[in-house]
């Protein structure tokens, strides 16, 4: 398997993961604990040069606002977010693939 096809299941990987994570997410300490995940996506998706993907993510992280005792006011949000990443890094795979 070549090192571009790899990165890309594991991108896609860690999409489907924080897809998992935000649906559970029930206090802010899980929220920070996403966003920190968010950033880290953000840099490696910078460093693989997908910057439509990383472009997503940045909307993701300007979206998340943890908040102590609240309901987050960006859910739908993020979820649709996370959706388009989640399309964008099945495209990049395939055409990794291809």
């Amino acid at each position: 398997m070549a090192r571009d096809e790899q990165e890309a299941r594991e991108i896609l990987q860690e999409i489907e993961a924080l897809c998992t994570m935000h649906e559970k997410i029930s206090q802010s300490s899980e929220c920070r604990e996403f966003s920190g995940r968010c950033a880290l996506l953000l840099q490696r998706l910078e460093d693989a040069g997908l910057s439509r993907m990383a472009d997503r993510s940045m909307d993701l992280l300007a979206s998340c606002n943890p908040k102590d005792l609240t309901q987050c006011d960006s859910v739908q949000r993020a979820r649709d977010i996370l959706e388009r990443l989640r399309v964008l890094a099945n495209e990049n795979q395939e055409k990794e693939k291809g």
